[in-house]
């Protein structure tokens, strides 16, 4: 879980960092626009820059942040707004609108983004086509599109290290299976799912032997790992194994009958029987367990916990 907090501190980081950065950029406008006594330009980049500047404090303050909250969507359409109707009233605008891709995937998930940048940049495009001459046209295309490129180029780099970041957060490093937290996120869309397609949601619980519990910190693990690789040998494609804090394993079978769930049980323990390297293998618990509709994560996972716990008693 500690490593979970730290993820969701790095990426708020970045967050808060690009608001600086955005913040500075936009007060060199600000300052460039006051000199050239464009006062009401200046006013309004003043404006933005504080914006971001106080929004950034807030994260910081608050320690956490969310996906997408209402003061990014409140921003973005106002730079929106004020990029495509300042156009026609002032050309100084222009340069305004290289700033809003940059803004919009840096501070938006990837997918919301992607939808957001594309509405923009096609009423960008016309707009552009219908109020400037054809040199203009060339010219402002030419450096928004170069500005774009960079944009997604970089949110596609940082999607994929957040996605590869998150994996190695949320996996146990002791039997490379996910760990708990990440099992409350996945639970919930395949319950979600379950529910939209009236579909059957499987579980199963696993127990290793009460005597373990006796051994040294080294051993112990040594043994977990060894019962994780086995586990992870019978799972199907589409099976997910996670690790829980009271070191028991919980394996998440979606789109299962009960035939799947008792072949999973049976493979297993035909597997371990079949090992002879720990003696007492076959005290491993296994407990299959089915999702229905008024369980929550907490409920489902307890359940399992619970039953496991009766078996080795």
């Amino acid at each position: 879980m500690e490593k979970a907090r730290f993820h969701s501190l790095v990426v708020l980081q970045v967050k808060v960092l690009y608001c600086l950065f955005a913040a500075l950029a936009l007060s060199v406008i600000a300052v460039l626009d006051l000199i050239q006594a464009h006062t009401i330009f200046a006013a309004i980049a003043a404006t933005f820059a504080l914006s971001l500047l106080l929004y950034a404090l807030v994260l910081l303050l608050r320690g956490q942040q969310r996906s997408s909250p209402l003061p990014e969507w409140l921003m973005i359409l106002a730079l929106a707004v004020f990029t495509l109707f300042g156009m026609q009233q002032n050309e100084n605008v222009v340069h305004w609108v290289y700033f809003v891709p940059g803004y919009i995937y840096f501070l938006f998930a990837f997918h919301v983004a992607s939808y957001l940048a594309l509405v923009y940049s096609t009423a960008m495009v016309l707009m552009i086509l219908s109020e400037f001459d054809s040199y203009l046209r060339l010219q402002i295309l030419f450096t928004y599109g170069a500005c774009y490129a960079f944009a997604v180029m970089y949110a596609l780099i940082n999607e994929r290290n957040s996605e590869g970041l998150s994996a190695i957060v949320n996996t146990d490093p002791v039997t490379q299976v996910y760990n708990q937290y990440q099992l409350g996120l996945d639970l919930n869309k395949e319950m979600t799912r379950a529910d939209r397609q009236s579909d059957e949601l499987r579980l199963i619980g696993v127990a290793a032997p009460a005597s373990w519990n006796s051994l040294k910190t080294e051993e112990y693990e040594d043994r977990l790992s060894f019962l994780s690789k086995r586990l992870k040998r019978c799972l199907r494609r589409f099976d997910t194994c996670y690790r829980l804090e009271s070191d028991h394993f919980v394996v998440v079978m979606p789109h299962s009958t009960i035939q799947a769930a008792e072949a999973l049980c049976e493979n297993l323990m035909d597997d371990l029987a079949g090992n002879d390297r720990y003696d007492d293998l076959a005290d491993v618990c296994v407990h299959p367990e089915l999702y229905s509709p008024e369980d929550d994560v907490e409920t489902l996972v307890g359940r399992i916990e619970g039953a496991l716990n009766d078996k080795h008693a």
